[in-house]
């Protein structure tokens, strides 16, 4: 029967990471900033850690006015200890400490459960240092994502990496660890092996990201105890996730931009189909795209000009990961290696900004149809608006000289009324003059007849002209 393998003092470290602000919020923090706080009061309560200082943290937060929140400081602690220590009344019991510093614009909070001197089976290692997963990204939920850290002495290990792969089954689910890669990178870090398992996911929600560093040396004891890794390790974890944070929302950006855009080709062909003969049919269509379409426009132009504040986001956050990688470096050993930073390395190049250029290629020639086609829209809509008007006069001035004509003509054929409209009859009684019913009957006919005569003749005169006038302003060819 195979003896079950053991590691001796294991330790987890969450760091976790939440934005603090923003460029909308300038200075002043985000709704959700003190996110990570929250959550080190509910894994407090779920640790049964009652009399430690992890449910008041956002108290002592508020109430410590010693430290000053200045988003200009790179790296700065927000309480006067180091390492606040509790203890998880569970069994086996827990001990841990938790340490919110800032980053900049950025939260960052290191919880750390361990167990000093004592040997545990890699099995049961949830047990000990993640009791019920509560160190995993979809309880912890923070919007930037987070890295864990396993840190542990083998005991009899024969195999480094095959000992590495069962600390992640034994610290994560089985679907959690079935997730990870089959293919860990490995390298080297202050005397003694480390892996990187990822989930490769981009959503912080699904993204693991779990390190296990296995304490394989007197050295790498000595050197982790004093800690002058730590600064530059938080800074480069920091760094990666908001690259990775950073492209997750540029290609939210970028699918948004390119659903704008493709609902813009129905409306190209539209226009595309438009004639002289039909022109006026689509008139009132034109019209309600025209109020449409700068509102499309300006959201297309806004996500493109995000997709570039994203990219800028990344290339300076990809500077200040190679500088804390620098760093770091100064700190290892001569025989240390992290190979998996250089593959982030080559992975931000290629794959993250290389694709975002590729993006902003795609997009950014859209801006000149949308533009293109106001224009045209517009331009379709004066011409047609500008024809309908002319041809409304053009018939107000038709009726116009035909009522004129007739109602010359009617006056003239009732002017012989020359006792006026009331006569007086036999019995010397008022009545009205019996020759105006004919001149009545009379004087209409002449002026719808002779009305509409003019009227016709006018626009038939006014047709002809404007047609010999189109006919030798014609071009010849």
């Amino acid at each position: 029967m195979a003896v079950q393998p053991k590691v001796k003092n294991p330790k987890l470290t969450l760091i976790a990471f939440q934005l603090r602000n923003s460029l909308e919020s300038g200075d002043e923090p985000v709704e959700n900033a003190s996110h990570l706080w929250t959550k080190c009061g509910e894994i407090g309560k779920s640790l049964n850690a009652y009399e430690s200082e992890l449910e008041s943290l956002i108290e002592r937060l508020s109430t410590y006015k010693e430290w000053t929140d200045d988003v200009s400081n790179d790296y700065q602690e927000l309480l006067p200890e180091r390492f606040v220590p509790f203890v998880g009344n569970l069994k086996p019991q827990i001990k841990g400490t938790f340490y919110p510093i800032q980053l900049h614009d950025t939260y960052a909070v290191d919880i750390t459960l361990y167990q000093p001197q004592t040997e545990v089976y890699i099995s049961q290692l949830h047990q000990f240092v993640n009791p019920d997963y509560c160190l995993l990204p979809n309880n912890i939920q923070s919007d930037l994502g987070q890295t864990l850290i396993f840190f542990g002495e083998p005991v009899k290990c024969e195999d480094d990496r095959k000992f590495a792969d069962d600390c992640v089954r034994g610290l994560l689910p089985t679907a959690e660890a079935d997730k990870l890669s089959k293919n860990p990178s490995q390298g080297q870090l202050l005397g003694s092996p480390i892996f990187e398992y990822s989930t490769g996911d981009y959503h912080p929600e699904r993204q693991t990201h779990l390190l296990i560093w296995l304490n394989t040396s007197e050295e790498t004891r000595q050197l982790e105890e004093k800690g002058k890794y730590y600064q530059p390790l938080i800074n480069l974890l920091c760094y990666r996730h908001k690259i990775l944070y950073a492209y997750r929302q540029s290609r939210w950006c970028y699918h948004q931009a390119k659903t704008i855009f493709q609902a813009l080709s129905p409306k190209a062909k539209t226009i595309e189909e438009l004639t002289a003969e039909n022109l006026d049919l689509h008139l009132e269509s034109l019209k309600r795209e025209l109020l449409e379409l700068p509102n499309f426009s300006f959201r297309y132009v806004n996500l493109i000009q995000q997709i570039k504040i994203h990219l800028n986001t990344i290339k300076t956050n990809f500077k200040n990961y190679q500088y804390s990688l620098d760093n770091l470096r100064e700190i290892m050993v001569k025989e240390d290696s992290l190979e998996f930073c250089n593959q982030f390395i080559r992975r931000t190049e290629k794959k993250i900004i290389g694709q975002i250029e590729v993006d902003l290629e795609y997009l950014i020639p859209g801006q000149a149809l949308f533009s293109e086609l106001i224009n045209t829209i517009r331009g379709l809509v004066e011409i047609e608006q500008a024809e309908r008007d002319r041809s409304l006069e053009h018939t107000i001035q038709i009726w116009g000289a035909g009522l004129g004509a007739g109602g010359i003509v009617a006056s003239a054929v009732s002017g012989h009324l020359e006792n006026g409209l009331i006569v007086k009859n036999e019995q010397n009684q008022n009545v009205l003059n019996p020759a105006i019913h004919g001149t009545i009957f009379l004087s209409l006919s002449a002026f719808i007849l002779v009305g509409g005569i003019v009227g016709y003749f006018n626009g038939g005169l006014a047709d002809l002209y404007r047609d010999l006038k189109n006919k030798f302003q014609k071009p010849k060819g």
